[in-house]
């Protein structure tokens, strides 16, 4: 098998997996409480648009198993045993992160899959349980969340708004700001930066309203002044994030205005600085 059709291959069994979990994130009973959180915060349109799919837990792994071969599974590492004492169980990569949305190149190919736990702060804290995991082997700074389809907005307006959080780019994209990323973490990384100056030099980084986003975008802001014009902007006061602000915020007149402000940005306005 060549190169070209080995990833031709493996690009045909990853979107399989994922054209599962979305139909398991429809149909199965295990899955309500990822619909219930889901429903909280995206239109059913937008939890289709952007691929959200559950990933059982290993007690019901045979949901998935029933739609996808295991061994397809184990080839993609998402599938292998789980040794305990006395012997081993099967289990899924994405077992204790049961909501999984994959990422996208700017040619539309599959390059991982994020999982996040449902589970609370408290949860996670006595399980020892991370809040989001990726394919095994996937370096979240190499990839932009959203490029793939922020790209053609990108290079009309000449110019991107990067944000921290997946939700946060798709509540931005759901608002008509179509030129919107996400970089996954407080930060950005070169490979990231890279990946954005083939479409525009000009950045707006609205990170979080918390001590760490707002240090990192000024960090970002320092260590890339040279390859690109960045500007800082924040969230609404008040808020964490803009996906909350939308989420939450009742003053309706007050989100219009945001969201015109957003899709009038210019990045050498006064506004910006």
């Amino acid at each position: 098998m060549t190169a070209l059709q080995q990833h031709i291959h493996h690009q045909k069994i990853t979107k399989d997996v994922v054209r599962a979990c979305q139909h398991l994130l429809l149909t199965s009973p295990k899955a309500q409480g990822a619909r219930k959180y889901l429903d909280s915060r995206l239109s059913r349109s937008n939890q289709m648009l952007w691929q959200m799919g559950f990933f059982p837990p290993d007690e019901s792994i045979e949901e998935l198993i029933s739609i996808v071969d295991k061994e397809v599974l184990a080839s993609l590492t998402l599938y292998y045993p789980r040794f305990l004492a006395g012997g081993s169980a099967p289990h899924g990569h994405f077992s204790e992160h049961n909501l999984v949305m994959p990422f996208h190149n700017v040619y539309g190919d599959v390059v991982a899959i994020l999982g996040r736990s449902l589970l609370s702060e408290e949860e996670r804290r006595d399980g020892g349980i991370q809040k989001y995991k990726y394919t095994a082997g996937c370096q979240k700074d190499l990839y932009v969340y959203g490029l793939d389809k922020a790209k053609s907005a990108i290079i009309e307006k000449n110019f991107v708004i990067g944000v921290e959080g997946q939700f946060d780019c798709i509540a931005l994209h759901d608002k008509g700001i179509r030129n919107a990323v996400a970089f996954g973490w407080a930060n950005v990384s070169k490979y990231q930066m890279f990946q954005i100056l083939r479409y525009t030099n000009n950045i707006i980084l609205m990170f979080d309203n918390d001590e760490a986003g707002q240090k990192a975008k000024t960090r970002v802001k320092d260590r890339f002044k040279g390859d690109a014009n960045i500007k800082l902007i924040s969230p609404p006061e008040g808020f964490k994030d803009i996906e909350e602000f939308f989420r939450r915020s009742n003053d309706k007149v007050f989100v219009k205005r945001v969201i015109e402000r957003l899709l009038t940005l210019e990045i050498n306005g006064k506004e910006n600085q």
